[in-house]
């Protein structure tokens, strides 16, 4: 009897520890292959976001947690058929292929379950975003895109219907090419990642050949639409980034390859410029001004002035109330608080601050929001753009031709500001790059001065010699009284070129900074120093001229560590023409931004004094 007990005991303990192994590798096998959806989401969020959010990426589904790139081999002949036959063509395009070689010619976007990585659902989030930085999201065609996203998503449910396990390791499709894969990140052990493309063979038994071939079909759609999705992510991505920052082809290549996690790299395009935040946010309340608000203008028939009454002054109030320079009652009194909101309106616009209502402040206040706002969303491309955020400069000297200012920078802030006069917005029209401009304009560039010149000579362009042909027509000895020196060379009409020897009367005052350019214009110092007083400062010829230019060339001298910082003094002592070569030259920008940021943490409109805005 107990050993008939015993062995029934055996029997059934036998037949427990089989049926408990059997559903534990069925709760292991459902956990691998279905992941409880809070787990997925919790796993995916984005940084700031609770794990029951979502945003219009991840409503579709949500963002993989295995990583980027699929194991078969496959994907290089879907990949491949899916790129656009022009990107072939196009070196702008180089840098996706670049990257797809890299990295395998696997996706970068898609996992080996087809699904989007947080990595895209992060971009998709960015792009979104797009019209908040003043770029045009149409290019990027979103809603196309989530279209493609979520018949994506179809194409899976369809296959998971035929193959619950689905992975890309476990396609066997016959008549496509197969290359060898390089060895991609880790995945989980339940796929058959051998790099190889033989279906995963751990099936019981040999499926029906009308499933097997539904399960091919299907593979091969949804191959083919991850693919599309995954270069036209790709696409937008470098679009995105050249939009962003010129500067940072390296850095596309190595976040697609995934080299970069793509959140660093999101994090990396954004400017870190002071001005680009006040800037942003200035656009947006622009924005809403210009559909929110109604505009009042203020069209004076007489200047008004503290002390006046009436409906203009009313209009007035209101007009600065909405752009937060008046927090008053709107009484239709000119009043203190009224003259101080004027004086703060002028001050924003580089008006003469005198609180008063002239020809000048009218014209700012019959400005439309809407191209204030189209003004701040130039600026921010433009600094975007900027050749200052090149990496590989730590000191530099910057120019902002409407703003008439320049700004010396070292290790990434601003170490000393000049006003500086530019070329004038009259002149003959030329064509310079494939746009007109005047022959005064001082044009936009990227160089780096060279040498610091004291007491320069100025040897007389064709163009100012032909000015002063009257001059010299109704004085003979003009040239002589002047100081100017004839030369051997002749100018086009045949008479001797000139240059005018250092002096009190040199046009170019007691220093100069030389940079190679194609447009022959430099920085410069100037005898008429009454001129950096006015509001506006465009008077000359197309060169820069700098006020304190024997402080700004110290100051280069002495961070260059150059010896000639010590003999500046003795230089201009004497009236000899001294040259001093940077032993590391400064890069000098000079831009043309129509908004500014100001020191006291205020917007500045500096306006269009060449009247570009218009071209664009």
């Amino acid at each position: 009897m107990k050993a008939k007990t015993g062995i029934t005991f055996k029997v059934f303990s036998l037949f427990f520890v089989i049926l408990l192994f059997g559903c534990t590798l069925h709760s292991l096998a459902a956990k691998q292959d279905d992941p409880p959806a809070r787990e997925e989401a919790a796993a995916s969020a984005p940084p700031g976001t609770s794990p029951g959010s979502t945003t219009p990426a991840q409503a579709v589904a949500p963002a993989s947690a295995e990583p980027p790139g699929g194991t078969s081999s496959y994907w290089h002949s879907f990949i491949w058929e899916a790129m656009p036959a022009e990107w072939l063509r196009d070196n702008s395009q180089s840098v996706i292929q670049e990257a797809y070689q890299q990295h395998g010619w696997r996706p970068f976007f898609i996992d080996s379950t087809f699904q989007l990585t947080r990595g895209a659902h992060l971009f998709l989030q960015r792009l979104e975003k797009l019209e908040n930085d003043a770029i045009d999201p149409k290019p990027y065609q979103l809603e196309t895109l989530h279209k493609h996203i979520q018949n994506l998503e179809k194409l899976r449910m369809a296959l998971k219907s035929v193959d619950p396990k689905l992975r890309d390791s476990r396609a066997d499709l016959s008549d496509v090419p197969s290359f060898d894969v390089p060895p991609g990140p880790p995945s989980p052990p339940s796929s058959s990642a051998s790099g190889q493309n033989a279906m995963d063979t751990s099936e019981a038994r040999p499926l029906d050949p009308g499933l097997r071939k539904e399960r091919e079909q299907k593979y091969r759609e949804i191959f083919r639409a991850a693919s599309e999705i995954d270069i036209r992510l790709a696409g937008s991505l470098v679009r995105f980034a050249r939009e962003m920052d010129p500067f940072c082809k390296d850095e596309q290549v190595k976040a697609l390859a995934g080299e970069i996690p793509i959140s660093q790299f999101l994090q990396q395009l954004e400017p870190t410029l002071p001005s680009y935040g006040p800037l942003h946010k200035s656009y947006n309340k622009y924005k809403h001004l210009a559909v929110q608000v109604p505009h009042v203008p203020v069209i004076g028939a007489s200047r008004l002035r503290p002390g006046g009454n009436g409906n203009e002054v009313r209009n007035l109030q209101k007009r600065l109330q909405q752009e937060d320079f008046y927090s008053g009652s709107i009484t239709g009194s000119f009043d203190a608080a009224t003259q101080q909101a004027v004086k703060q309106f002028q001050a924003v616009h580089m008006l003469e601050g005198d609180g008063t209502i002239g020809p000048g402040t009218v014209k700012w206040l019959s400005i439309s929001y809407e191209q204030k706002a189209r003004m701040i969303a130039m600026t921010l491309k433009l600094l975007r753009q900027s050749q200052t955020r090149r990496c590989d400069i730590d000191r530099y000297v910057r120019i902002n031709i409407p703003q008439f200012t320049l700004q010396y920078y070292r290790g990434g802030k601003v170490q000393a500001v000049h006003r500086v006069i530019v070329g004038k917005a009259s002149g003959k029209p030329i064509k310079v790059q494939g746009r007109m401009i005047s022959e005064n304009n001082t044009p936009p560039l990227a160089s780096t001065i060279e040498h610091v010149i004291f007491n320069p000579r100025w040897y007389v362009s064709d163009r100012i010699r032909r000015e002063l042909s009257d001059e010299i027509a109704a004085d003979p000895h003009y040239l002589e009284r002047h100081g100017y020196v004839q030369m051997a060379s002749l100018y086009p009409w045949g008479d001797h070129r000139v240059f005018q020897m250092p002096g009190p009367n040199n046009p170019l005052g007691r220093v100069k900074f030389e940079f190679p350019n194609a447009y022959a214009v430099f920085l410069h110092d100037t005898p008429k120093k009454q001129l950096f007083s006015r509001a506006r400062r465009d008077f000359s010829h197309g060169c820069v001229r700098v006020d304190r230019a024997r402080e700004l060339a110290q100051t280069l001298l002495i961070d260059d560590q150059n010896p000639a910082a010590q003999k500046t003094e003795a230089y201009l002592d004497s009236n000899r023409q001294v040259y001093v070569k940077l032993q590391q030259p400064v890069p000098i920008i000079i831009e043309y931004m129509p908004v500014s940021y100001s020191e006291n943490g205020h917007i500045v409109f500096c306006g269009d004094p060449y009247g570009w805005l218009d071209e664009n």
